[in-house]
């Protein structure tokens, strides 16, 4: 990202229209490609979609369901925080097992995690990484959805600093339906891989412009 910061020759107060030029071109091009996948020759999942079972509902787990929201709604008004970071937590560790139940699906569990945090490997070699440090550790659960976690915190009139749990939830919800994804087969995957990435790639450079350039 600082290569490419620097290519555009943008500054904070003078930003290139190359920095929003590039990301459409990614994401029209990624689109079409989307838009392309029923025709390529993408092998199906092992798991295919007509052998799995249908998911059914009794009173009990529905009455269940609602008191779990409940629930959960109260802990975020409370503690808001620590309920979206126990939960993006617990998403990290379900896609792990996950990945280890269903061998067929450790690739995609893997690409997965990279394509949320690869676009940020830019930090590791950052001059002054000890200045970033502590925070970029608080904050590298919500990284990969910075920008969607900002956008929906000025809807609320918060700081991103404010609205860390935002960004928790998004990311926690980024990898549960990602894992659905792969349930539902490899070329759906490979179209929500893409659109991960380009969240993160935006997140990563949105990251820097704002807090580091």
């Amino acid at each position: 990202m600082p290569g490419f910061y620097a290519w555009t020759d943008s500054d904070q107060s003078r930003p290139s229209p190359l920095l929003w030029k590039v990301p459409l071109w990614v994401a029209i091009a990624s689109v079409a490609f989307c838009a392309a996948l029923p025709w390529l020759p993408v092998n199906a999942s092992t798991v295919g979609a007509s052998s799995r079972q249908a998911i059914r509902f009794s009173l009990r787990s529905l009455l269940a369901v609602t008191a779990g929201v409940a629930i959960a709604i109260a802990l975020i008004a409370v503690f808001p925080i620590v309920f979206s970071g126990l939960t993006c937590a617990a998403a990290y560790v379900y896609l792990i097992a996950f990945c280890l139940r269903n061998r067929q699906h450790r690739t995609a569990g893997f690409a997965l995690i990279a394509c949320m945090i690869f676009p940020y490997g830019w930090v590791v070699s950052y001059e002054e990484l000890d200045r970033i440090l502590p925070t970029l550790a608080i904050l590298l659960a919500g990284m990969p959805t910075f920008v969607p976690a900002a956008l929906i915190g000025q809807l609320f009139g918060q700081h991103f600093q404010d609205s860390q749990w935002v960004a928790y939830l998004l990311t926690a919800a980024e990898i549960f339906v990602g894992i659905w994804m792969m349930r539902l087969g490899p070329k759906r995957t490979i179209a929500y891989l893409l659109f991960v990435m380009q969240i993160s790639a935006l997140s990563s450079l949105a990251f820097y412009m704002m807090c580091i350039a």
